[in-house]
């Protein structure tokens, strides 16, 4: 019934302008040269705007920037210095009787002379050089036992993994062996230069409407001070839209398909989304979900004490980390829901129920903090994401990004990346006027239109140096 009512009474309507122009026209068909209005403050249903773009404020607004000389940049990176490699086939033998046999494995890693060890606990000895045959490479080898009986069978070869441990050798006359080495790869990115424009005609910055209008603590009744704060937002958004949603569109061969009108590339680099390698899906999240990814993710990762992993989520994954919490807690013995300060306050006739849980430490020390990202509420995509079967709020709402916020040999692991005196570049272009803001003289124009217009300009990317140790959980309840 309420629902019906508030169809029929038009609770509101946001009007939106796509002319990209502001005149007296575009303000009178808005509605905002009306004489009478009930309140004189705009009631503004975004709610506070100043908290929306949080990747941007703990990279670029916290000096975490590197700035580069070209569009493209890259760093080394290093992974685990050992890895395990699967073992396609049993080749020939079984082992029994200190006998050798030949397995045959995807690639040349193991090394002559050394232990390896198959996931199931089985440990062989590598007796000779490995040959190569038939899209992969068979090994000869001797199990490591006392019990003459032991033997493999297939099962307990094919598609399982092995791993290389040590290398001995007799007492007295060995020969030495070789080595393997990793070399470190390179991260590849590139930076996006994004803009936005908007022009207005006639006197549009002394223009008075029935609104008053509060940016940015100042009152006012002029309709430009409050369509440049609108600007600026928008701006803002877009920057960090770019940050999180970017792909990266330049070909294996160094070519960019996307070229604008005058054939040029349009470079856009990977956003924090693209980067991430550690993908999973929830459908209701749960503790044991969350040691199981951390524990994968951050598995390994020997210098990592003492992380800074902030978990990045809109209001839907908010709840869903509060209740992964609370259903832990309420599964164990750990509390009492009625202890005093834990989940309720107040007393008498003032009860008030309310304790959220915001950050979580693993068993290995690592504390995950979360943070509210409103462009998964609110932001473009979640205006086009289909919505939770239960709650109704939007799918991207429930998306969760763990992104390492340490600092490893002095640097920041999540950086903005931009060239020096493009990070950020505003201007206007006069015409009759000069837009606020701006400083002009009063006789020189770039031309001759009853109007101006300010552009925005920006050369961003973001790095991920350690991006192994950040997760990304999509949630897909349907």
């Amino acid at each position: 019934m309420a629902a019906d009512n508030a169809k029929k009474l038009r609770l509101y309507e946001d009007i939106f302008n796509a002319e990209g122009m502001t005149d007296e026209n575009s303000l009178a068909n808005a509605l905002m040269t009306q004489p009478d209005v009930l309140s004189p403050v705009i009631t503004h249903l975004a709610g506070k705007e100043d908290k929306r773009f949080p990747l941007s404020f703990l990279t670029e607004g916290v000096g975490a920037v590197n700035y580069i000389n070209d569009i493209e940049y890259d760093y080394p990176v290093m992974g685990r210095l050992n890895k395990t490699v699967r073992a396609s086939a049993l080749v020939s033998g079984s082992g029994v009787n200190s006998t050798r046999f030949k397995v045959k494995f995807d690639e040349k890693w193991f090394i002559k002379q050394y232990i390896i060890e198959s996931e199931g606990g089985i440990q062989a000895r590598i007796m000779e050089d490995p040959y190569e045959a038939d899209g992969g490479w068979v090994y000869t080898l001797q199990l490591v036992t006392a019990d003459s009986t032991d033997s493999v069978a297939s099962g307990d070869v094919a598609d399982k993994k092995w791993v290389q441990l040590f290398a001995p050798t007799a007492i007295s006359g060995s020969v030495g062996n070789e080595s393997n080495w990793v070399a470190p790869s390179k991260m590849r990115n590139q930076i996006s230069l994004i803009r936005k424009s908007y022009r207005y005609e006639g006197n549009m910055p002394d223009r008075v409407v029935n609104f008053e209008f509060n940016v940015d603590g100042k009152k006012t009744n002029l309709w430009y001070d409050f369509e440049e704060y609108q600007h600026m937002l928008r701006w803002k958004e877009e920057t960090e839209y770019a940050l999180w949603y970017s792909k990266y569109n330049r070909s294996t061969d160094g070519t960019i398909a996307l070229k604008d009108d005058n054939n040029k590339p349009i470079p856009l680099g990977a956003g924090v989304i693209e980067q991430i390698p550690n993908v999973d899906s929830y459908s209701s999240l749960t503790a044991t979900k969350i040691k199981s990814v951390v524990r994968d993710a951050l598995y390994g990762a020997s210098d990592a004490q003492d992380m800074n992993i902030v978990l990045f989520t809109g209001l839907g994954g908010m709840e869903e980390f509060d209740n992964a919490m609370k259903d832990e807690l309420s599964s164990g013995s750990y509390i009492k829901n009625t202890d005093p300060g834990a989940f309720m306050s107040g007393g008498s006739n003032a009860l008030q129920f309310g304790g959220f849980f915001t950050s979580y430490k693993h068993i290995d020390g690592h504390v995950i903090t979360v943070r509210h990202l409103p462009l998964f509420d609110h932001g473009a995509r979640a205006l086009n994401s289909p919505k939770h079967p239960v709650t109704g709020l939007p799918l991207e709402s429930y998306r969760m990004i763990f992104l390492d916020m340490s600092s490893y040999d002095g640097q920041k692991n999540v950086q903005m990346i931009s060239r020096k005196g493009r990070e950020l570049v505003r201007w206007a272009v006069a015409g009759a006027s000069v837009p606020p803001g701006f400083n002009g003289g009063n006789s020189l124009r770039a031309n001759d239109v009853d109007g101006a217009s300010v552009h925005f300009m920006k050369e961003c990317g973001i790095a991920i140096r350690r991006a192994t140790n950040c997760l990304h959980l999509e949630c897909v309840k349907s």
